[in-house]
């Protein structure tokens, strides 16, 4: 959502974030916290694995049948991972850490239009769409599929307002230019969804894919209320997002992504997604996903896809979400005392009783999808 009062971008930050991925990949090896893995790995359930197992930031020079591309995963595992993707001093003790997001939280930070990005470099629409020109991974044997959407971003606008919505709403390859999007009703995107359905309009929405961190985390998080997306990133790094408007659906995204996919939500279409791994380790289904047409992809010249394996304890996605809620900035829905037993173990780190606790909750309600 919009916000209504912002603070002006700071002139000049003790320490810039990283301007984008490339960069954070670069001051993780600086920082010797960044594994390159070199032999061939295959993109169908082995890099899943890897990246499971590690529990490091990794990045995979050779991915089998995909010569020249590069995959980045488990990019925020530890303390000075987040610190480095958001511009703070990695040697700092997680307490300075935390008292200096509170007090960026309280200085939020408006987004900037940028003249142009590296990522128009390379553009395929039309009959040259096809998802599976990118490394997607089958990131685990339970998996249905390849997931396009692990760590990335999808971007709408309110059909009737033209609100913004930015979250991360996981996808799965249908076909060279379809995918599911896992929104449910509730959330930012289902309810733009619901609007635009009911006019019998597609929803254009954009995916990005190796953003800036912070624009991860502020897409996972649970905004406050009056506040945009990408002004929670600005106000965690305390430096501005800098934003292109897309020429065909006009939607802004991140000027820094390596790929960028523009598209339309089908009206009245579903397929079924999954199965898949839930970040409660939990293999499920969602019978009934909202169908994604893609229309045009933009790349970077060398693009590096961004993914992440979930549903382990401990996974990139619990250290996120376990970050999220040291500021009360993490929302699964359903009622007030799950949310806040939840909470309080996000914020102590109990993985696996959060696991043992989605998967009870599945066994005692069989029919409810997430």
């Amino acid at each position: 959502m919009r916000a209504t009062a912002l603070a002006p971008p700071p002139s000049a930050p003790r320490a810039a974030p990283p301007g984008d991925l490339r960069e954070f990949v670069g001051r993780l090896e600086a920082g010797g916290h960044l594994t390159r893995v070199r032999e061939t790995v295959d993109w169908r359930c082995e890099l899943g694995a890897r990246a499971r197992a590690e529990r490091a930031p990794l990045l995979f020079t050779a991915i089998r049948g995909y010569p020249g591309w590069q995959l980045f995963v488990n990019g925020l595992f530890g303390r000075a991972a987040i610190a480095l993707a958001l511009g703070l001093d990695p040697e700092a003790p997680d307490r300075a850490l935390a008292a200096a997001c509170r007090r960026r939280l309280a200085a939020p930070v408006a987004p900037v239009m940028a003249p142009s990005a590296p990522f128009l470099a390379c553009v395929a629409e039309g009959g040259a769409v096809d998802l599976l020109r990118l490394p997607v991974p089958q990131w685990s044997d339970q998996d249905a599929g390849r997931y396009l959407g692990t760590w990335h971003l999808n971007i709408t606008r309110d059909p009737e307002t033209g609100e913004r919505n930015v979250g991360v709403y996981r996808m799965q390859v249908l076909g060279p230019a379809r995918a599911t999007v896992n929104a449910m009703a509730g959330t930012g995107l289902g309810a733009h969804l619901a609007k635009a359905e009911r006019s019998g309009q597609p929803l254009p929405m954009a995916v990005a894919i190796g953003v800036p961190e912070s624009c991860v985390i502020a897409g996972a998080a649970s905004c406050p209320r009056g506040m945009d997306e990408y002004v929670l990133a600005g106000a965690l790094q305390q430096a501005p997002v800098e934003l292109l408007r897309l020429e065909a659906t006009g939607l802004d995204v991140p000027a820094g992504a390596e790929i960028v996919i523009e598209g339309r939500i089908l009206p009245g279409r579903r397929a079924r997604d999954g199965p898949f791994f839930d970040y409660c380790g939990h293999v499920q289904t969602q019978p009934a996903a909202p169908v994604f047409a893609a229309d045009r992809i933009l790349m970077r010249q060398g693009a590096i896809f961004r993914g992440a394996a979930v549903g382990v304890a401990g996974g990139e996605d619990h250290q996120l979400f376990a970050f999220l809620a040291r500021f009360g900035l993490v929302d699964f829905h359903g009622p007030r005392g799950k949310q806040r037993l939840q909470n309080v173990l996000w914020k102590h780190r109990r993985f696996r009783a959060i696991q043992a606790m989605g998967q009870a909750r599945r066994a005692l309600f069989p029919r409810r999808r997430s």
